[in-house]
């Protein structure tokens, strides 16, 4: 004899509340509204805090480079790594990074974003301070 019970619907219960917890976290690493083509009116980038992913690291400005808008997350991780606060990978639709590069007189701070449309391709890239951007299109190719 089994003492095992049987609840009907368990298993349904169990995948609804799946379904909430997924859509929760994929709010939580979404800062910006972006549209489904992958664009936003106001960017939201997140405040650096002291986490190891959230120091931030120095690209590899050649792979940086390579970065274009229809890359999927896949290719972008290849290149530069995930990103660096935990936005996560399902149903996320930004990526946000944290830069040092070299500028004259010392190393800058620069956060980049990566705004993702509606099929997980990358569309939007933005830099803060703008000022980054030009940091990488000045630097020292091999």
């Amino acid at each position: 004899m089994s003492s095992r019970i049987s609840v009907c619907g368990a298993g349904s219960v169990g995948a609804l509340g799946a379904l909430l917890l997924s859509a929760v976290l994929a709010g939580c690493g979404n800062l910006s509204q972006v549209s489904p083509e992958g664009t936003t009116e106001q960017a939201v980038f997140p405040e650096p805090g002291p986490s190891a992913d959230t120091r931030g690291t120095w690209p590899n400005m050649d792979n940086l480079r390579i970065v274009r808008a229809g890359m999927s997350k896949s290719q972008i991780n290849d290149l530069l790594g995930p990103p660096h606060f935990n936005e996560g990978i399902l149903g996320v639709r930004e990526w946000d990074y944290l830069f040092h590069m070299q500028a004259d007189g010392g190393a800058m701070q620069c956060q980049y974003k990566i705004l993702y449309d509606k099929d997980a391709l990358a569309r939007t890239f933005l830099w803060k301070p703008q000022e980054c951007a030009d940091l990488l299109n000045n630097s020292p190719r091999p």
